[in-house]
């Protein structure tokens, strides 16, 4: 339902002029499409009617909704985003330091992004994009600072006694040569560009691809371990 356009006082037009008012027909005086002088009134119009009710409402969302309930058809909240709604932007950082309300913060990148997508189905798209991103950011943050409480894995040595590790003859099986060859291994470890994660004792290649899952490396440190007692 279209609402009742609101009726501009008489008197209006002999107040004392402010610099709303020279904004307003500075951008007037430049603009040749209809179509946008008549955005540019309803948003002017509206932002009067804001500072003679001594409104506060600085975002552009509760703008847009201000000019709607005033009976106009424009500007729209993304057309004030856009690109091209720079001067409707202006507009309104006129009214807010006219009014004396704290301005809106300054918009993030992403924000930027969307605005200048025309395409509303597209801007809609990209917006979801955005907040699944944010989303997954954030989980991703809480469970890296989940691990970071985690306590390390404690390395339970070849010596500890069996009532704390188990049967002395947990190592049975395995030759002296074998043993040895594990010995080699994690003592040219970085020659072929992996590391133990202090931590996890997973096998790490190049610190980053894990080749082998938390404990292999405990596990190797137990069996040479094993030849020194």
């Amino acid at each position: 339902m279209v609402g009742k356009k609101m009726e501009i006082e008489p008197g209006l037009a002999t107040k004392k002029r402010d610099a709303l008012d020279d904004l307003y027909d500075e951008i007037v005086a430049r603009t040749d499409n209809q179509r946008r002088l008549n955005s540019l009134a309803n948003l002017y119009n509206t932002l009067r009617h804001l500072v003679s009710v001594g409104s506060n409402i600085t975002s552009v969302a509760a703008i847009a909704s201000a000019v709607e309930s005033l009976g106009f058809h424009a500007p729209k909240a993304q057309s004030i985003r856009n690109v091209e709604g720079k001067d409707f932007r202006d507009l309104i950082g006129a009214y807010i330091t006219l009014n004396g309300v704290a301005a809106p913060s300054e918009p993030s990148n992403d924000e930027k992004l969307v605005g200048g997508i025309d395409d509303l189905q597209v801007a809609a798209q990209v917006r979801w994009i955005l907040n699944e991103n944010r989303s997954l950011k954030r989980r991703l943050d809480l469970l890296h600072a989940a691990f970071q409480k985690l306590e390390p894995v404690k390395l339970i040595g070849a010596s500890t006694s069996v009532g704390e590790a188990g049967d002395s003859d947990d190592l049975v099986g395995f030759t002296e040569m074998e043993i040895e060859a594990v010995s080699q291994f994690l003592a040219n470890i970085s020659d072929i560009y992996c590391t133990i994660d202090e931590t996890s004792g997973a096998l790490l290649y190049k610190e980053d691809l894990e080749i082998a899952p938390p404990g292999f490396g405990q596990a190797l440190a137990k069996l040479t371990e094993k030849t020194t007692h």
